[in-house]
């Protein structure tokens, strides 16, 4: 149309910045934009345009920055992950509709944001899952109980990109040395959070049921764990059930039905400051719960029908809530991404299943510690509400050595250490792209010469039977070597077709060993 001609003057009388009032200014922008809705049946504004009204008339500053030669961009975003400890996939109500918990908290974040329902940790338990999250490396290629001084690690690259890093809760990834004498700590702990780039740690150096007992600031603990404590049922056969922890030493203060209130408190703290500074947050917020001893408080005792377990998963949901409001009573919840996910699969045995008719991981076979994928495949939820648009499911497989990449992606970083990660960006999907395929491969749960494999909707599994915690009541001489599932017809492994196509197996085989070769993040193994 003819009228397409105004626009440029229209730009260029906006651009002479000192020869009109922010009133004209504002009068030429809204008549700019009814134009573009007249033209185009929608509000789009011309390139620029919108962005030069808002900085002249003040409202530019929490939106966009100056680069230095008159550009302005967008204010990178806020990241806040949240990693639980062995929450099921079919623990949050939004991923399994048949879930007996409530997970308001969890069901707003899918509600508001983007489900992955094929995402997976590199391994299904807590310390090797850590590494691959923490570095971008398959738990494989190292000794992923402990991250060297020269690998990358997710707050490094956030780091070198402009942002305070903090972490809240659950390392599990190794120190220098951190036993003091007789079990207790060492006053000065490193080679931990803090010195593999965060800005500051309030937290646990491992698990809530494994001394000593503390709680740890940067590289020293808040109160030295001096006193015996007796443990409680540890080795009876329900190690995992109504609170259980190993004997060993103690701080005098540490309480473990409080650990989770005053975590969620740490992050909250840490939100409210860090929302007053100028630069952008990476907060890594690792709930060390509903893993156990599942000790949740007298509010969520009796909160569940399916006892101790769901009330204290239903506690961690409640915490997941508080911090997501914090974020909205600091208005920075539109460009803060946040991200849910759990470490890996639950502890939920098949008796567990029948007595409280609750599957905690859906549909799936196994728990934690299997090669099924009740073991690794997660709950994983993105929201973002300036990029992510709501409602959204995406099928793509991911894994969470893929956190490196998008991340990279996101903060503007080059990322050259690519070559060295097994990481993929899976970015194009928050953008809107559900289509988007992140990865064709991925290898899980490697433990000595066993592993789980995937190749697009096939699984291969070089072990007879779970590999982990789940009772199998199979016979191993009456078995095939090892287990071939296609996930598009049988996703609860029901039904191996190791001995039925040889030929798949062995092609997958050759993709593994190629895989395990492939050093340099080569992109283009199908």
């Amino acid at each position: 149309m003819k009228e397409t001609r105004f626009i440029p003057l229209i730009i260029a009388l906006f651009r002479s910045v000192n020869k009109y009032t922010r009133k004209l200014k504002f009068s030429l922008f809204f008549f700019a934009s009814a134009l573009t809705q007249h033209l185009q049946g929608e509000l789009v504004v011309a390139e620029g345009l919108a962005v030069e009204y808002l900085a002249a008339s003040g409202q530019c500053s929490n939106l966009c920055r100056s680069d230095g030669d008159g550009r302005a961009e967008k204010k990178k975003p806020n990241i806040l992950l949240i990693l639980v400890d062995d929450m099921g996939y079919g623990d949050p109500k939004c991923f399994n509709p048949k879930s007996r918990l409530k997970t308001p908290a969890i069901d707003r974040l899918a509600r508001e944001g983007l489900m992955f329902t094929d995402a997976h940790a590199p391994h299904s338990t807590c310390i090797a899952s850590r590494y691959g999250l923490l570095t971008g490396r398959y738990p494989l290629r190292d000794n992923h109980r402990f991250i060297k001084p020269e690998k990358i690690t997710l707050p490094k690259l956030f780091k070198r990109n402009g942002y305070n890093t903090g972490m809240i809760g659950k390392w599990h990834v190794g120190f220098d040395n951190f036993k003091g004498k007789d079990g207790t700590a060492k006053q000065t702990m490193t080679g931990g959070p803090f010195d593999r780039g965060f800005d500051e740690f309030f937290g646990l150096w491992g698990s809530l049921d494994q001394p000593p007992y503390f709680y740890m600031k940067n590289r020293t603990p808040v109160e030295m764990p001096t006193e015996d404590g007796k443990g409680k049922h540890y080795f009876s056969k329900d190690r995992f059930y109504n609170g259980n922890w190993l004997p060993g030493k103690i701080a005098s203060h540490f309480k473990h039905v409080e650990v989770t209130p005053r975590l969620t408190t740490e992050a909250i703290k840490y939100i409210d400051k860090s929302a007053k500074k100028e630069k952008p947050f990476f907060l890594y917020f690792a709930l060390p719960s509903p893993h156990g001893p599942w000790v949740p408080t007298e509010e969520f005792k009796d909160s569940s029908p399916i006892g101790v377990y769901g009330d204290f998963a239903q506690q961690v949901d409640h915490s997941i809530g508080q911090v997501l409001e914090a974020l909205d009573k600091n208005g920075i919840t539109k460009n803060t991404l946040v991200i849910f996910t759990s470490d890996n699969g639950p502890v939920w045995y098949q008796r567990d299943r029948l007595k409280h008719n609750h599957s905690s991981a859906s549909i799936y076979s196994g728990m934690k510690g299997d090669f099924w994928e009740g073991g690794h495949r997660v709950p994983f939820v993105v929201r973002w509400p300036s990029v992510v648009r709501p409602k959204r499911v995406s099928e793509s497989m991911i894994c969470f050595t893929d956190f490196m990449a998008t991340f990279a992606e996101i903060a503007g970083d080059k990322f050259p250490e690519a070559a060295t990660t097994d990481s993929r960006s899976f970015l194009p999907i928050l953008k809107g792209d559900l289509g988007h395929q992140v990865r064709d491969t991925m290898i899980l749960n490697a433990k000595g010469r066993s592993v789980a494999y995937r190749h697009r909707n096939w699984k291969l599994i070089t072990a007879k039977g779970p590999g982990g915690f789940t009772h199998w009541d199979g016979k191993p001489s009456e078995e095939p070597f090892g287990q071939l599932y296609n996930l598009a017809k049988d996703p609860s492994e029901k039904n191996n077709l190791w001995s039925k196509v040889p030929d798949k197996v062995k092609a997958m085989s050759s993709l593994l060993a190629k895989e395990k070769a492939n050093k340099k993040n080569d992109k283009s193994l199908k």
